[in-house]
């Protein structure tokens, strides 16, 4: 049944529904320090750009100043997202559109903690799905996807293959 007081009134969009957030725990036999620098300063060395970017094959990963960018073989950067903490050692919190708007972004936080001498357990969160007008669809790729690109992570810091 129509509401509204003009049957021809657009009808608003429902909001999307708050969808449980992405998560991924991985250990690496590294302290917290090499573990945080290994995911942040050295994330161009290990980020699958052929599999997982906006500009493909060649383009270059890096936390610049306060914000993820992706820059491709012809100069072109992309923001992925707006670091919203950092704390060396511990988590880094950020906002997460690659190639979209910010201001459909979702929120990443990865976590550093140390899981016994020696190793550090990371855990990622990926959330903020309602803030996508394909947020379910989104959380599906992105479940499917976060795996893969913390596997090379793990691997790049000694891990198995």
């Amino acid at each position: 049944m129509n509401t509204s007081l003009f049957s021809h009134a657009p009808r608003e969009p429902e909001p999307a529904k708050s969808a449980e957030p992405v998560q991924c725990r991985v250990t690496v036999a590294r302290d917290s320090r090499e573990a945080f620098e290994g995911f942040t300063d050295l994330i161009h060395l290990w980020w699958p750009v052929d599999s997982h970017s906006v500009a493909g094959e060649g383009s270059h990963v890096e936390f610049e100043d306060k914000v993820l960018t992706e820059t491709s073989i012809e100069d072109d950067v992309h923001v992925w997202g707006e670091i919203l903490d950092w704390v060396p050692n511990s988590y880094v919190r950020l906002t997460w559109h690659p190639g979209t708007s910010p201001a459909t972004s979702g929120e990443l936080r990865i976590d550093f903690t140390e899981a016994a001498p020696g190793s550090t357990e990371i855990h990622l969160i990926h959330s903020g799905w309602e803030n996508m007008s394909d947020g379910q669809q989104q959380r599906s790729v992105y479940a499917e996807g976060w795996p893969e690109v913390i596997g090379r992570y793990v691997r790049f810091m000694g891990g198995p293959a």
